[in-house]
């Protein structure tokens, strides 16, 4: 130790005359040894940084640890060799790599990367930013980030970010649930934790500030940042979050139970006839012991096939009880504004994935139905599953969105732009700092390597990546790299100084409740972004983000389902219209299954719907009758009375006459 001290310090001192780098680390678990990367790739020069491939922040977790929250790392003598990423979590490996080949993936997946450079190694105090990957829950990894990519953008360039990627467990083995408070829940969760907590012990080694963490995420990836960051177990663990087009999250406190049951069923872990009741302690423990016995590979292999062959899905997080992570539903935390709030940078494209455009993009006599016809198929299956009052929620939906171009975002508006609004409205406070924006810039072209079934315009869900973290990034042009150079600066802006504006000339306002102020990105000729603006996607704030629309919690679901999430509603609605398999997750006899049966599903809640309906008018006609029954008792009560008393005083009158008693007028 004292001699890795003494090198330290000499190459500290020497470094710029013998080109010493520091590629040799102590961290509390043992001695690591990196490499030095140079991105040679932009125009703008060369940068160099320390990675360090492949640490592991988490016991391997196998045999009796699956299913179970992630352990203390282990120790090791000597020094471990920190130069490859590890194998990715246990998915896919071919959507996971996003190749025709795959690539290696292992249930020993716990590791993170971290990148650094001299400058930080010297001064101590650089912001941190920890990456957490998407892909649905269920594939992609760390190991997909090119190292060189992150060097240029992030630690190079002057802007001197200790970047940090990790990995965490996936499908069934880091979100699989049995319906069953006694097992362990939302364990890839708990994996991202367990690497923000390792990050904050150890970063200081590698240059980074642990009071300077930022979280960042796309799409999935996005969704977990946000969870983490309203999870009450991170409060004070990060300071910041970068949300890129995150899906706002709606959880059930049941779901992936149905795909993780059938799982169990499918590897023989529990008796097809088991159902998908509560099962006792005893049985749960059981199905647990059985499928933790099982290799991983035979595992995968029951997911992949229970995930696309049945209606069942797996991809979500949920509302995990006495389990603190996730202790309620994201609305009713942020309605009771027990969001931790910290400075957060959030923003949407403007196409994002467009599920809904078959409303206007079918032509009537291909589907049998009308625009109208199909609008309001939609809005009623949102609003009997989702909503209280399911009548008043359809005939607004379908008044908000009856411009056909306006139907193509219906499901954007809720689960993106909506979505954001709500999440800067938790975190916007007299402490914080939020800065929202919308990229527009169409004009990314053969540079972007991706395309969604059907066709999405630009720039679609994911394509502004190609200038941050490189994902699906294809050739380059020379205007490309000024823009990478221009977008990712403004990401490096926010980490470093909490400010995403790119220059003094061009400042980003912060987010307010009441402007809802949003930077446009898009870029001219002269690389030049029209800036600030307000009142950021109005539509989409007027109509799903009002006070009066609420929603129920009833945990009621179609018989396949156990959660809603509007692309689960979309796609076998486009599948069934087109005729065609229309996404990647489920077959197209899979999806024509969950159509019809979602049809069956809005047919049976709309006719309990009605019939509760009749009976309350029937108790309210009968109320009424009974009121008019008792009421006109009471008045001819009332008229006895008012009679006898008249008789009575008269009478007395009378008698008083004969009595002699004084008669006053």
């Amino acid at each position: 130790m004292c001699a890795l001290q003494t090198l330290l310090i000499l190459c500290s001192l020497l470094f710029r005359q013998i080109g010493c780098t520091y590629t040799n680390i102590e961290l509390s678990s043992g001695r690591i040894q990196g490499e030095t990367l140079t991105a040679t790739y932009s125009p703008y020069g060369s940068q160099s940084a320390h990675a360090f491939l492949g640490i592991p922040y988490a016991r391997a977790p196998v045999g009796s640890l699956r299913f179970r929250k992630p352990r203390a790392p282990p120790t090791w003598q000597g020094i471990r060799a920190t130069k490859r990423y590890e194998s990715a979590c246990m998915s896919d490996p071919k959507r996971t790599y996003k190749n025709g080949e795959g690539g290696p993936i292992s249930e020993d997946c716990l590791y993170l990367n971290v990148f650094t450079n001299d400058y930080c190694m010297e001064e101590k105090r650089c912001a941190v930013m920890i990456v957490i990957h998407g892909g649905g829950l269920q594939y992609e990894s760390a190991a997909t980030f090119d190292p060189l990519i992150l060097i240029n953008n992030f630690v190079g360039q002057d802007r001197n970010i200790v970047v940090v990627t990790i990995n965490y467990r996936l499908g069934v083995f880091g979100f699989g649930q049995l319906h069953a408070d006694e097992a362990d829940k939302n364990i890839g969760l708990f994996d991202i934790l367990q690497a923000i907590k390792w990050v904050r012990k150890e970063i200081g080694e590698f240059g980074g500030n642990k009071e300077r963490i930022t979280i960042a995420g796309h799409s999935g990836g996005a969704a977990l940042v946000y969870l983490v960051s309203t999870s009450p177990l991170s409060k004070g663990l990060i300071h910041q979050q970068i949300i890129m087009s995150g899906q706002y999250p709606s959880l059930s406190k049941l779901a992936n139970y149905k795909a993780t049951s059938a799982i169990a069923v499918k590897t023989a872990c529990l008796p097809e006839d088991a159902g998908f009741g509560r099962l006792s302690k005893s049985v749960v423990e059981k199905v647990y012991s059985c499928l933790r016995g099982l290799p991983a590979q035979t595992l995968l292999d029951a997911q992949l096939d229970v995930v696309l062959n049945t209606t069942y899905y797996l991809g979500t997080t949920y509302v995990d009880g006495e389990f603190p992570m996730l202790p309620d539903y994201p609305d009713r935390l942020m309605d009771r504004k027990s969001v931790y709030p910290i400075n957060t940078l959030i923003g949407t494209l403007s196409a994002e994935m467009r599920k809904s455009s078959y409303v206007s993009d079918l032509a009537p006599e291909n589907v049998h139905k009308s625009r109208e016809d199909l609008l309001k198929n939609l809005c009623e299956h949102i609003g009997y599953e989702l909503y209280r009052e399911p009548e008043d929620f359809s005939q607004k939906c379908v008044q908000s969105y009856s411009n056909a171009s306006a139907a193509d975002f219906l499901s954007d508006d809720m689960e993106f732009y909506a979505g954001a609004v709500k999440i800067a409205n938790a975190h916007v406070s007299p402490t914080t700092n939020v800065f929202l924006y919308s990229y527009t810039y169409t004009g990314a072209e053969k540079a972007f390597d991706k395309y969604q079934i059907p066709p999405v315009p630009s720039p679609q869900h994911s394509e502004d990546l190609i200038y941050t973290f490189g994902t699906h990034r294809a050739v380059m042009a020379p205007k490309d790299y000024e823009i990478e150079r221009i977008y990712s600066g403004m990401f490096a802006n926010f980490v470093n100084f909490g400010d995403p504006s790119p220059s003094e000339q061009q400042k980003w306002q912060p987010y307010s409740e009441k402007n809802r102020e949003y930077f446009h990105i898009d870029f001219d000729q002269n690389f030049t972004m029209p800036g600030t603006n307000v009142q950021y996607y109005q539509r989409a704030v007027d109509f799903w983000n009002r006070p009066s629309l609420e929603k129920r919690y009833s945990e009621r679901w179609a018989p396949s389902l156990d959660n809603f999430m509007i692309t689960n509603l979309l796609a076998p609605i486009n599948s069934h219209l087109r005729q065609k398999r229309t996404d990647f997750d489920k077959s197209f006899e899979q999806n024509e299954q969950l159509f019809f049966e979602r049809e069956q599903f809005l047919v049976q809640l709309k006719t309990e719907r009605r019939r509760r309906g009749v009976s309350v008018r029937d108790q309210e006609i009968r109320a009424e009758g009974e009121i008019s029954y008792l009421f006109f008792i009471f008045s001819g009560i009332l008229l006895f009375v008012v009679f006898h008393v008249t008789v009575t005083h008269f009478a007395m009158d009378k008698q008083r006459r004969k009595d002699g008693y004084e008669v006053l007028e």
